[in-house]
């Protein structure tokens, strides 16, 4: 789909994590985390390893990479790119002490750790982490029979999660890509990906569905992705597909789109720009991008260039390309 990095259309981000007295920052760019407050974390760690005590930074970049390939990030993160989780470093902070009664634990959805279906973008009821809080507590630190080794490991994988909502929007985004990426094409897990179907299926429609609701006013509810598969039909494209369609309930949107989209296009917040939805993009560096967009369903792609303004999330508008002149200049 294209032959620029993934992230080459996220700008680098920044953010500030509790470590030892104070706060570090911790950044991504280029595809990459960084702990500019530790000159040798590698040695950190080994320290750490023969008993020290291990700082948070490192804990937060030893999540990161444990996580770079995991759907669960895909189940818990955003939907789309201003959705707030609302995950602060005081939740990690009353996780980490087993306060059942916590602010944070009180307001989680009691569903297991599972992608959601994609839901209406007002209100954003799908921004929640699916996370149980009673579940992934009991019996761990006192509260019911004892911890055990699997409740140990499972309240240590959601503090890990915890840790990385915690780290914010723009990382949100950013893992969110990485995880996505590691299943596409030249990816770490994507020979595993017709394992995953469902799990990746999911993770495109719940995407899709509040871009598609932006872009053609359809019902969140009635968007269905699948994976393309290796014989195309005569009507997809290299892209994909995508098909409006009538029903009972409204018009349906049936789309048929690579898993590299999530990490090309809906990570850097390119999903809709103009009127249009981007389907694919042919160069990046960031703030600018060629993309491949359509207009409608069943209309071609056009090539457009695209440049992001200063906002965060960042925000697309289109500088130039045939379609956008066409409607400059009816």
């Amino acid at each position: 789909m294209t032959g620029t990095p993934w992230w080459r259309a996220l700008p680098a981000a920044e953010t500030w994590v509790p470590c030892g007295d104070g706060t570090h920052p911790v950044r991504w760019a280029d595809g990459r985390l960084s702990l500019p407050a530790h000159g040798d974390p590698e040695a950190e760690a080994v320290l750490a390893a023969l008993g020290g005590e291990k700082a948070a930074c490192l804990e937060v970049a030893d999540a990161w990479h444990r996580h770079a390939a995991d759907l669960a990030m895909l189940a818990v993160g955003p939907r789309a790119p201003d959705d707030d989780v609302g995950v602060s470093w005081e939740d990690v902070q009353e996780f980490r002490e087993n306060r059942l009664g916590s602010r944070y634990a009180r307001r989680m959805p009691g569903a297991g750790l599972a992608a959601p279906r994609p839901g209406r973008v007002s209100g954003r009821p799908m921004s929640r982490p699916m996370i149980p809080a009673g579940g992934m507590m009991g019996g761990v630190g006192g509260f019911g029979v004892g911890p055990s080794p699997e409740l140990e490991r499972l309240r240590a994988e959601r503090l890990e999660l915890l840790t990385l909502l915690a780290l914010g929007p723009a990382f949100h985004l950013a893992l969110s890509g990485t995880v996505a990426a590691s299943f596409a094409p030249g990816g770490s897990r994507v020979a595993e990906g017709p394992d995953h179907r469902p799990e990746l299926e999911v993770a495109l429609t719940g995407r899709l569905a509040p871009a598609a609701e932006a872009w053609l006013g359809v019902d969140p509810d009635l968007v269905d992705v699948r994976l393309p598969t290796g014989d195309r039909g005569e009507n997809e494209k290299d892209w994909g597909e995508l098909e409006l369609a009538g029903s009972a309930a409204g018009p349906r949107l049936h789309a048929a789109l690579p898993v590299a989209w999530l990490a090309t296009v809906w990570a850097p917040g390119l999903a809709v720009v103009g009127r249009h939805l981007v389907v694919a993009v042919e160069q990046a560096a960031y703030p600018e991008a060629t993309v491949l967009a359509v207009a409608a369903p069943g209309r071609d792609p056009v090539r457009l260039t695209v440049r992001a303004t200063g906002a965060e999330p960042a925000h697309w508008e289109i500088n130039g390309g045939a379609e956008h002149r066409e409607e400059s200049n009816p």
